[in-house]
């Protein structure tokens, strides 16, 4: 794959092709993911600076007990090492999981720091993407700190469920197991279990094989729910 090509997969990316220099052209390489295969780890040295040209990624705090915490996840177009870089580090914070497939622009560092750092442009883009990344983190850990683990499983379900267009197919299967959605919500295990445990007779959503569904009703039902526990 080629650059020309990547422009055809994202036309999103011809604003990065555009502002290249001969350095960068000469030096790149793509990278293509499957679901759930590692892109970048944890700790480890940032050597080569990505732009996610097409797919979704999940950010990943990996802690020395074992616990996975998903800080969020990102749609294309996103970026491997930007942090790493503006924080002017040796080693990544964070693991990036493709949550889709995913094709990846990569350039080494020296020549990704020479480029973003000389062109005002893409610093902006970077810049500006960290700002917002930043900005919803700080959001949602507010909302984790202050409200119960009933509140923020109905709002993750409910945000899932509208990004899937419930209104329109009236009923939704999550797919994903429990673990994974403790990871997505930052909870551990035992009390995810537990909450859904505890809300799962009142008409917010049922089990079905194991799995959380929820109907056009238990969604409305849900959205009042949230509106009720802001009002407490």
């Amino acid at each position: 794959m080629n650059i020309e090509e990547l422009i055809k997969l994202n036309p999103d990316f011809e604003f990065f092709s555009s502002k290249m220099t001969e350095d960068v052209k000469r030096n790149y390489y793509i990278k293509e993911y499957e679901t759930g295969e590692i892109i970048s780890h944890k700790s480890s040295e940032l050597k080569h600076f990505g732009i996610i040209a097409a797919g979704a990624s999940r950010v990943i705090n990996e802690f020395e007990n074992g616990n996975i915490y998903m800080i969020e996840t990102n749609p294309a177009i996103d970026y491997i090492g930007e942090v790493t870089i503006l924080a002017q580090q040796k080693y990544t914070s964070v693991t990036i999981e493709a949550s889709k497939p995913s094709t990846v622009f990569y350039i080494p560092r020296k020549t990704a720091e020479k480029w973003i750092f000389e062109n005002v442009e893409i610093l902006s883009r970077l810049t500006i993407r960290v700002a917002n990344k930043l900005y919803r983190s700080s959001l949602e850990n507010g909302m984790k700190l202050f409200y119960s683990s009933d509140y923020i499983l109905i709002d993750y379900l409910v945000k899932i469920a509208a990004a899937h267009k419930i209104t329109g197919i009236k009923r939704y299967k999550f797919p994903h197991t429990r673990s994974f959605m403790a990871e997505e919500i930052g909870m551990n295990l035992k009390t995810l279990n537990r909450t859904i445990t505890k809300l799962k007779d009142k008409d917010l959503f049922f089990i079905e094989k194991g799995k959380i569904v929820m109907t056009l009703e238990n969604y409305k039902n849900s959205q009042n729910y949230l509106d009720a526990s802001k009002m407490n």
